[in-house]
C-alpha cells in the first residue's frame, strides 16, 4: 500500500514541475515575441546607428589623454567600497551579538579598520584624493 502512496506523491511532483515549467517556457516566449512585436527595428536614424561609447565620440581617436587622477579615484572607491561591503555583515553581528562575540573576532574586525584608517591617511597624504589643479 506505501508504494503506491509513493508513487502517486512522485507523479503529482513530476506533474506539478512540468506544469510550471510549461509556464516558464510560456511566459519567455511571450515576452520575446512581445519584445519583438513592440520593438522599434523600422527606426533607423543616424544617431541611433552609431556605436555609443560612455559619452565620447566614438569616431575619435583612441589615444586621448586620460586624467590618471581620476583613474585613481574610481580604483578608490572600488577598493573602499568593497571593504565597507565586508564590514556591514560585521557590524550588524557586532550589534546583536557583541557580548557572545569572542576576543578574537574583535580584535580582528579593530585590526581590519586599522588597516582601513592607514589606507585613508595613506591615500589623503600622497595627494590622490587631492583635487587642487596643477
Amino acid at each position: 500500500m506505501s508504494i503506491f502512496v509513493k508513487e502517486i506523491i512522485v507523479t503529482d511532483y513530476l506533474k506539478e514541475s512540468l506544469l510550471c515549467l510549461a509556464f516558464v517556457f510560456f511566459l519567455s516566449g511571450t515576452l520575446v515575441f512581445l519584445g519583438l512585436f513592440v520593438g522599434q527595428k523600422w527606426r533607423s536614424e543616424w544617431a541611433k546607428l552609431t556605436a555609443f561609447e560612455c559619452g565620447f565620440d566614438s569616431l575619435s581617436s583612441a589615444r586621448n589623454p586620460f586624467s590618471m587622477r581620476f583613474f585613481l579615484l574610481a580604483l578608490l572607491f572600488l577598493v573602499f567600497d568593497v571593504e565597507i561591503i565586508l564590514l556591514f555583515p560585521y557590524i550588524f553581528s557586532v550589534i546583536i551579538l557583541w557580548v557572545k562575540m569572542v576576543q578574537f573576532s574583535k580584535m580582528m574586525c579593530f585590526l581590519f579598520l586599522v588597516v582601513l584608517v592607514i589606507g585613508l591617511f595613506h591615500e589623503l597624504n600622497e595627494g590622490t584624493l587631492d583635487w587642487k589643479f596643477d
